[in-house]
C-alpha cells in the first residue's frame, strides 16, 4: 500500500508547499516549504527504488477531456535518472534552507513549482503533460533567476526565456505532429514511428526535438543565456538548471530518438548531431578556461559536458543505424551514466561557488584565494567536485568519461570510410575537451582556495556553520561511491538502454569490471584499491624515513616585497592558450594611462574582455534587423484610412488573379 502512494506524495508535496507559501506569505512557511521539497525528493527516490526492483509502473487518471486519460509512467531508465535527480534535489533544498539563500515566499513557491515541473516531465506519459511541465520549468526558472533585487540586470533572464521558448515551439510542433500522425497522446504508445513517417520526416522530427531540448542544454548557438544567468542568479536556481533540467532534456530526447520515433537509417543525421555536439563541447571547454568568475566557468563546463553527452548519443544513433546494437547500447549507457554523474558533481560545485560568493562578497577569481585556510570544510568538498568533473580517478567523472571514450572505439565494426574517419575524430575532440576542461577546473580550485587572499572579503570570509556544509557531504560521497562502486548502477543502465536499442541482455559488467565485446576493460574498484595502496605506501615510507629538518627563511623576491599582487593570476594562467587561439576568442584589449602621481611614476591600466562571439556577431545583428523591420512595419501601421483601403484593394486584386 505504501509504495502506491509514493508518486502521489512526490507530486502533491511540492504543490501543497507552493500553494501554502503563496497564500500565507510567511517566511517560516517558506522555510517549511523547502522541508516539503526535500520530503518530496525522498518520496521520488523511494519510488525509483521500487521501480528498479519490481519494474515499470503506470498511474492514469480518466477524465472527460478530449485529450483522453492522463498518465504518468516510470520505467527503469527514468527511475535511475529520477533517483539521482531527487537526491540532488534534496541536497539543494537543504542547502537553500540552511544557507538562507532564496528563503523567501517567492523563492519557496518557485523552487517547489520548478521541482514539481521537473518530476512531472520525467514521468509524464502524455503529450500535454510533458509540454505543460516543460513550459512550467522554463517559466519558474526564469522567474526564480531574477531573485528579489529590483536593480538586478535581467537581460540574461530574458535571453533565456526567448531561447527556451524557441525550443519549446519546436517541441510543441514535433510532439503534436507525432500525436496526430500516430493517433496517440500516450507517449508509451508511440513506438518506432519512423517506419510510417519515412526517413526524411523522421529526420526532421528528430532534429526538431534535438534542437528543442538543446536550447536548455547549451547547444550551439543556443548557449548565449548561460554564462550571464549563471553569474547573476542564485546558486539554487543554477544548480537545478544545470542538473535536473538537463536530465529531463536528455532523458526525453533519448526516449524520443530511440523509442517513440526510432533511429532507422539516419546515418547523415547522426553524423550531423555528432558534429554539432563536438563544436559545443570544444567551445565550452575553450571558454571555461578563460572566465574570471567561478559561476561562468561552471556555466561553460555544463555546456562542455552536455556536448560530450550529446556526442556520445549521436554515436549511439550512428551504431544503431548500421545495425551495431551492442556498441549502440554501450554508448547510450555511457552517455546516461555521465548524465547522472554530472548531476552530482555539478550541483556540488555550483552550490560551492554560491557559498564562496556569499561568504566573501566576491565572485571573480582575481579577488579570491587562500580560502582553504579559512574555509577548510568547503575546500575539501569542493576539491572532490573538481576532481570528479576533471575526470580523475577514483571519482565518478573518470569512470563515465572513460566509458564514453570506450564507446567510440568501435569503428572497425562499420565498413563506411566516413564513419571510420568520424569516430577517431570524435575521440580526438573528446580528449582535447577533457584536457582543456581539466585545466579550467584545476584553475578554478587553485585560484579560489589556494595562494594568498586577493581582497578583504577573501581574507576574512563569513564563517560557515556545519549545517551549511552538511548538504555538500552526501554529494561528495556520491562522487566517490559512483566512481569506486559504479558497476551495480552500470548493470541497471545497460539493461535499461538495451531495451531501447532492441538488443536485450547486453552485458557490460563482468564482476566489478566494465568492458564490451570482451575488449580491454576497467575495474574501478581495483583501480581505487591500487591508488589507496599507493598513497598508504607513500605515507608509511615518509613515516619510516622520519621527520625532515625544517628550515624557515624568506623567499627570494628580487628586491620586491612579496604580497597578494605578486602572485600568479587567473588571467596570466590562461594567456598562453589565449595567444594560440586569438582568432577564436577575439579578445578586446584596452590600455589606459592613469594620471601620474609624480614625474617618475607612470600608471597604466590594462583591461581585456572576451566578447561572446555568437551574441555579438549573430544575435545582436539579428535583433537590430528585427527592430529595423518592426520600425518599417510601424510606419505602415500608422498610415491613413485611405492607405488601409488601398492595401485591402491591392490584396483583393492579387488574390483574384492568383485564385481565378
Amino acid at each position: 500500500m505504501f509504495p502506491a502512494i509514493l508518486p502521489y506524495l512526490m507530486l502533491a508535496l511540492p504543490l501543497s508547499a507552493a500553494v501554502a507559501s503563496l497564500l500565507l506569505r510567511d517566511r517560516r512557511v517558506g522555510a517549511m516549504a523547502y522541508v516539503c521539497a526535500a520530503a518530496s525528493a525522498v518520496s521520488a527516490a523511494m519510488w525509483s527504488v521500487v521501480v528498479l526492483l519490481h519494474g515499470t509502473q503506470t498511474y492514469s487518471w480518466d477524465t472527460s477531456s478530449v485529450w483522453s486519460s492522463y498518465a504518468i509512467t516510470l520505467d527503469p531508465l527514468g527511475a535511475l535518472v529520477l533517483l539521482i535527480s531527487s537526491l540532488t534535489f534534496a541536497c539543494v533544498a537543504l542547502y537553500s534552507l540552511f544557507s538562507r539563500e532564496g528563503v523567501t515566499v517567492r523563492g519557496a513557491v518557485l523552487f517547489n513549482l520548478f521541482m514539481l515541473s521537473v518530476m512531472l516531465a520525467m514521468v509524464a506519459d502524455h503529450v500535454l503533460l510533458l509540454l505543460v511541465a516543460w513550459e512550467s520549468m522554463s517559466l519558474t526558472s526564469f522567474l526564480g533567476a531574477w531573485g528579489d533585487r529590483e536593480d538586478q540586470d535581467t537581460s540574461a533572464g530574458w535571453r533565456y526565456l526567448a531561447v527556451t521558448h524557441f525550443g519549446a515551439a519546436l517541441l510543441i510542433a514535433a510532439f503534436s505532429f507525432l500525436a496526430i500522425t500516430s493517433g496517440e497522446v500516450r507517449l508509451s504508445a508511440m513506438l518506432g514511428l519512423s517506419g510510417s513517417l519515412g526517413p526524411a520526416v523522421s529526420a526532421l522530427v528528430i532534429l526538431m526535438v534535438f534542437l528543442g531540448f538543446g536550447s536548455k542544454l547549451g547547444l550551439l548557438p543556443f548557449h548565449i543565456w548561460m554564462p550571464d544567468l549563471y553569474g547573476r542568479a542564485h546558486s539554487t536556481i543554477t544548480s537545478l538548471l544545470s542538473t535536473a533540467a538537463s536530465n529531463v532534456a536528455v532523458l526525453v530526447l533519448v526516449r524520443t530518438v530511440f523509442g517513440y520515433v526510432g533511429v532507422g537509417q539516419q546515418q547523415v543525421l547522426a553524423l550531423t548531431i555528432m558534429g554539432l555536439a563536438a563544436l559545443t563541447a570544444l567551445w565550452g571547454a575553450w571558454q571555461a578556461l578563460m572566465q574570471a568568475e567561478g559561476s561562468r566557468v561552471l556555466a561553460y563546463s555544463s555546456m562542455e559536458n552536455m556536448g560530450l553527452i550529446l556526442l556520445t548519443i549521436g554515436a549511439a544513433m550512428l551504431f544503431q543505424s548500421y545495425g551495431a546494437g551492442e556498441p549502440a547500447a554501450f554508448a547510450l549507457m555511457a552517455a546516461m551514466f555521465h548524465l547522472v554523474n554530472h548531476t552530482v558533481f555539478k550541483a556540488l560545485l555550483l552550490m560551492g561557488a554560491g557559498t564562496v560568493r556569499r561568504a566573501t562578497g566576491e565572485g571573480s577569481m582575481e579577488r579570491l584565494g587562500g580560502l582553504a585556510r579559512t574555509m577548510p570544510g568547503l575546500s575539501a568538498v569542493f576539491l572532490v567536485g573538481v576532481l570528479s568533473v576533471a575526470a580523475l580517478p577514483p571519482f565518478n567523472g573518470f569512470v563515465s568519461e572513460w566509458a564514453m571514450f570506450k564507446s567510440l572505439m568501435h569503428a572497425e565494426l562499420i565498413s563506411d570510410p566516413l564513419v571510420q574517419l568520424a569516430l577517431p575524430l570524435a575521440i580526438a575532440v573528446m580528449a582535447l575537451c577533457t584536457a582543456i576542461a581539466a585545466a579550467a577546473y584545476l584553475r578554478l580550485y587553485g585560484f579560489t582556495f589556494l595562494g594568498r587572499p586577493r581582497s578583504a572579503g577573501a581574507c576574512r570570509p563569513r564563517p560557515m556553520a556545519f549545517s551549511e556544509l552538511f548538504p555538500f557531504i552526501p554529494l561528495a560521497l556520491l562522487c566517490l561511491l559512483l566512481g569506486v562502486a559504479s558497476f551495480p548502477l552500470l548493470r541497471e543502465l545497460a539493461a535499461s538502454v538495451s531495451q531501447l536499442v532492441g538488443i536485450p541482455g547486453v552485458q557490460v559488467v563482468e564482476g566489478s569490471s566494465i568492458s564490451l565485446l570482451h575488449q580491454g576493460g576497467l575495474d574501478p574498484l581495483g583501480l581505487s584499491a591500487l591508488l589507496a595502496g599507493g598513497v598508504l605506501l607513500c605515507y608509511l615510507a615518509m613515516r619510516a624515513l622520519g621527520p625532515r629538518r625544517l628550515v624557515r627563511g624568506d623567499t627570494w623576491d628580487c628586491g620586491t616585497p612579496l604580497d597578494r599582487r605578486t602572485q600568479y593570476t587567473p588571467t596570466g594562467f590562461s594567456q598562453p592558450l589565449l595567444k594560440v587561439f586569438t582568432k577564436v576568442y577575439a579578445p578586446v584589449t584596452e590600455v589606459r594611462e592613469d594620471p601620474r602621481p609624480s614625474p617618475y611614476i607612470r600608471g597604466v591600466r590594462f583591461e581585456q574582455r572576451l566578447p561572446e562571439v555568437f551574441l555579438e556577431r549573430f544575435y545582436l545583428p539579428l535583433s537590430a534587423a528585427a527592430i529595423a523591420l518592426a520600425m518599417r512595419v510601424k510606419r505602415m501601421q500608422s498610415g491613413s484610412i485611405q492607405a488601409y483601403l488601398a492595401y485591402i484593394m491591392i490584396t483583393l486584386i492579387v488574390l483574384l488573379v492568383v485564385l481565378r
